[in-house]
């Protein structure tokens, strides 16, 4: 059953293929115009994601209607690093890389070791025969399973945005929604700079590296570069080369500066010690001098 997850994702796998084949997708910048020829998903050209695979961290809910007397069975559980599931008196189940009904099933399954068909809800009466006739673990009515908590699919956005880093995909998102999310541009961003790399999954020829036009997707309401995101996605702005420049010289005039503020602090502590010693030789002369003239002028004075 820990293989079926493998299985479900081949429609995603084809999903990808199919539009990888269409724009002829390098490790380069992919051109607008094959873009635009193809079928990879965008703003109005919106696909369905394949059925959900559960992995860490989601949460999922567990309902059984009838269980042991004192140990119902019903709540949130969380997907842990392990891909297992608590429930509690009865166990861990393994549920990652699987699909809500895959993981309806296994725990139907593993409850036989401790609750009844009947109270499973695997058994029902024939309505033509009036005798009892088994029901799939899957489609018993005692039990049910569903995602409650989305968290293991996301997306990254990077580079010069106020707020960069890891947001939850819903399989809506556009790269204008996902800049937007994240804070939008920062001053010293490349809006004519933009990409979105876009992972091979497993069985899939070479990663996609698409570009982002901002200013049509913004100012000329073009969706061509507005692409729907899938999981895994990372939007890339990248930072504006003179700002980029400026920051470079920075660096290298950096240790050049240390050394001459370090030569001139030494300089300025020199000269202060000079003066100061001057000034405290220049005082003792003083006032020698008007002891031995306060000497001569006291009576009896020669």
């Amino acid at each position: 059953m820990e293989r079926t997850g493998s299985i479900r994702r081949a429609g995603w796998v084809v999903m990808l293929l199919t539009a990888c084949a269409a724009c002829g997708c390098q490790t380069v910048k992919t051109p607008e115009e094959a873009i635009a020829n193809s079928n990879i998903p965008s703003e109005f050209k919106k696909v369905s994601m394949p059925e959900y695979i559960i992995e860490p961290p989601d949460l999922i809910l567990v309902e059984v209607l009838d269980a042991l007397e004192g140990r119902p069975i019903s709540g949130e559980r969380l997907v842990r690093p392990d891909g297992k599931i608590s429930l509690g008196f009865y166990g861990e189940v393994y549920v990652a890389g699987l699909t809500t009904s895959e993981v309806k099933e296994k725990i139907v399954l593993h409850l036989r070791k401790y609750l009844t068909d009947d109270l499973l809800g695997l058994w029902e009466e024939d309505p033509k025969t009036q005798q009892p006739k088994p029901v799939e673990p899957r489609d018993t009515d005692r039990v049910f399973v569903d995602v409650t908590a989305y968290n293991s699919k996301n997306y990254y956005v990077l580079g010069d945005v106020g707020a960069p880093g890891k947001l939850p995909i819903t399989g809506n998102e556009t790269v204008l929604d996902a800049i937007q999310y994240a804070g939008g541009l920062m001053p010293t961003a490349a809006p004519q700079n933009i990409r979105l790399v876009r992972p091979a999954p497993p069985g899939a020829c070479c990663e996609q590296l698409l570009p982002v036009n901002l200013a049509a997707i913004t100012s000329g309401g073009d969706p061509t570069t507005n692409y729907q995101l899938m999981p895994g996605d990372r939007i890339i702005v990248y930072r504006d080369p003179i700002v980029r420049t400026t920051i470079f010289l920075d660096r290298l005039a950096a240790p050049f500066q240390t050394v001459i503020n370090s030569m001139l602090q030494t300089s300025f502590t020199i000269r202060s010690i000079q003066y100061s010693s001057a000034g405290i030789n220049a005082g003792s002369s003083s006032s020698s001098s008007a002891t031995s003239n306060s000497l001569l002028t006291q009576p009896g004075a020669r």
